[in-house]
């Protein structure tokens, strides 16, 4: 089953991410003087699991400026509150992001707009590695599609509340209107024996402030962190800006390579603008069943390499978001 559902976006820069949620707990009730069931009385089946189905959420629209005076046009950091999830009490188990205009057809730097960043955070959930609200999931504009193996998926629950941040771009001389659009898979959890993941959100850059500025010469930046959670590592992608080279998180208690995603550029025509500048246009994830198990107290190591430049490059950022198994 494919929808597609527009919603409005509702931008609020004067607000913060903290949310709160309030926990509303149920009564059990007290069975007495129950009569014994009849001896021919049968169990009932266990649910059958629902087939996976497929939706397509369209968030905007998104009127970006235009280019002029040798800068790109920016909307930056633009936040809607309480976006419409896909499903409720349900397992994503796959999810790929674009940008488009009001027809459908892809918006990219050969027309103009650029999905500098996309970030939906859960308000009723905790970030295990930052703090605060929960990251869900994320993009650039590479677009990549995430599948998770099969059996495994991050769960929507009823009090779930998502936010949506997005920093968009215009390399074109006029102002472009566009749309996010995430297309996921999922299985409602009623039968459907999906084992569940949480994020894990590695920032080279750190939690609050995830960019820096490349040396002219060749370059690579780390971070550690300390894992607070054991689990099976299921999914991991990276994000890195132009420039990059490529991205790795490595278990160093163990000395395992999880992943590395090395960026190419201007793969297609789409991501060559008029000036013949070219963005990432692929960065492949890493999946495993698993690919690797992960101890609480094992430091993991995140690695961002950046090419040299003139004079540097402004602003980069190095971001693997992976999935995990809580053990």
């Amino acid at each position: 089953m494919s929808l597609d559902r527009t919603p409005p976006a509702r931008t609020s820069p004067g607000r913060t991410l903290l949310g709160r949620i309030i926990v509303l707990a149920c009564a059990v009730m007290a069975l007495a003087g129950t009569a014994p069931a009849p001896a021919t009385a049968q169990a009932a089946p266990p649910a059958k699991a629902a087939a996976p189905q497929t939706v397509t959420l369209r968030y905007g629209p998104y009127t970006i400026p235009k280019a002029e005076n040798g800068e790109h046009g920016m909307l930056p950091n633009q936040l809607a509150f309480n976006v419409e999830k896909p499903c409720e009490n349900c397992y994503i188990t796959g999810f790929k992001p674009n940008l488009v205009y009001a027809d459908g057809s892809n918006a990219n730097i050969n027309t103009g707009p650029m999905l500098h960043h996309a970030v939906i955070f859960n308000s009723a959930a905790w970030d295990t590695v930052c703090g605060g609200p929960r990251r869900v999931l994320a993009s650039g504009n590479e677009r990549m599609e995430s599948v998770f193996p099969a059996g495994y998926g991050f769960r929507i629950g009823p009090f779930d509340r998502w936010t949506l941040l997005a920093d968009l771009m215009n390399h074109a001389h006029e102002e472009k209107t566009a749309y996010l659009e995430f297309t996921f898979t999922y299985q409602p959890v009623l039968g459907s024996h999906i084992t569940p993941v949480i994020p894990l959100w590695l920032d080279v850059g750190g939690c609050i402030d995830s960019t820096w500025d490349t040396p002219a010469e060749p370059s690579e930046r780390s971070r550690t962190w300390r894992s607070t959670v054991s689990g099976n590592l299921v999914h991991i992608r990276g994000h890195l800006h132009h420039g990059g080279i490529a991205v790795q998180t490595e278990n160093t208690a163990t000395g395992q390579l999880l992943c590395r995603s090395a960026a190419e550029e201007g793969g297609t025509p789409e991501f060559i603008d008029h000036h013949g500048m070219t963005e990432v246009s692929r960065m492949p994830s890493c999946s495993g069943s698993p690919i690797g198990w992960i101890n609480r107290g094992d430091t993991l190591k995140i690695t961002a390499s950046y090419k040299a430049s003139e004079a540097g490059l402004a602003d980069v950022m190095g971001i693997m978001h992976g999935w995990v198994t809580e053990g």
